[in-house]
């Protein structure tokens, strides 16, 4: 996920992974963070709880954890935060820099997050501990688990995807073929191929177990920030800066559906666990909500008082969660 006016990281000579000292990162008790029901008549509307207080900088990325029960934000200014939403609890605080993006383990036991000083920090769950850090060459844009959660793939500035075993924490291969750099990355639900868009316009999916480029889609005019498979493989939705968001079939690479209604970039994408709603993120401050089978509107979700940066349905999809240049995190209903 790129970040508007970032510098690029300095490039890291070591290639090998990095062992840190150990840390424990403590669970917060005193937090500042609040977690509260609106009272202004607009968010009133929709949003259903705000998360505020955790940041002091743009919120960039978020995650829910595999059981609903948890929400990671990630924030540029190197903070990622753990919520227990819920119960309107902040559960711990990672520490780190300028994050962009962050990720559970499909096992709900380790949390990743990424950002522009081109390191994955992979930390455990349960006690906070740090226990490695990836490099990569450049400020890192894209971070995702293959299903199995056995694979990390990370990509950014250096405009190839990395892919690293994410349990022995060592680079397998990088897939190479894009020509600028890479906003967002996602696995089929198979975790045999993965997708990738670009500030070079395209989308291309990838054979996991190769590296090789298997499609090359193009159509958008502008760059790609956000992409993500189904649940079942079958569809790719993602989002420009153009303000469009377009739902493909991934076996032909055609275009079935284009949603339009935004009126700046468009740079987060999500799909319901059924498939049926899509749900875009967009620097116009709002979030929109879309039948995906029919491309019409369901709901405009309001109440972010800047850009929208990332979205994500809960597991059970009932939740909708987002984050904002606004420094909060809100979680709406999903009708």
């Amino acid at each position: 996920m790129i970040r508007r006016g970032a510098l690029l990281a300095a490039t890291l000579l070591a290639l090998a992974t990095c062992r840190p000292s150990p840390e424990r990162v403590a669970a917060r008790s005193d937090s500042a963070s609040r977690v509260s029901y609106p009272t202004d008549e607009v968010a009133l509307a929709d949003s259903v709880i705000l998360l505020s207080g955790a940041a002091d900088k743009d919120i960039e990325g978020l995650a829910f954890s595999p059981d609903g029960r948890l929400l990671a934000t990630a924030d540029n200014g190197g903070r990622v935060v753990l919520w227990d939403w819920r119960a309107g609890r902040e559960v711990r605080r990672f520490p780190g820099r300028n994050f962009t993006e962050v990720r559970f383990s499909p096992d709900g036991r380790f949390l990743a997050a990424a950002g522009f000083d081109s390191l994955v920090r992979i930390w455990r769950l349960e006690t906070g501990e740090e226990l490695r850090r990836l490099p990569q060459p450049a400020e890192i844009e894209a971070l995702a688990y293959s299903p199995d959660g056995r694979l990390l793939a990370a990509a950014g500035g250096d405009r190839v995807i990395h892919l690293w075993d994410a349990r022995e924490m060592r680079k397998l291969r990088t897939l190479v073929g894009h020509t600028d750099a890479v906003y967002s990355v996602s696995f089929s639900s198979d975790g045999r191929s993965l997708v990738s868009g670009s500030r070079d316009r395209t989308l291309r999916i990838w054979d996991v177990a190769s590296g090789r480029q298997t499609a090359l889609l193009s159509g958008h005019n502008d760059s790609i920030y956000a992409v993500v498979f189904s649940t079942d493989g079958r569809l790719i939705a993602t989002g420009c800066r153009d303000g469009t968001v377009r739902l493909w079939d991934a076996s032909s690479g055609t275009v079935l559906r284009q949603f339009v209604g935004h009126t700046n970039s468009v740079h987060g994408i999500a799909l319901s666990p059924d498939n049926r709603l899509l749900a875009s993120a967009s620097f116009d401050s709002t979030a929109r909500v879309w039948n995906a089978q029919t491309a019409e509107p369901v709901k405009v979700l309001r109440g972010h008082g800047r850009d929208v940066n990332d979205i994500a349905f809960s597991a059970d999809g009932r939740w909708l969660a987002t984050v904002s240049d606004d420094r909060t995190g809100r979680v709406w209903k999903i009708p």
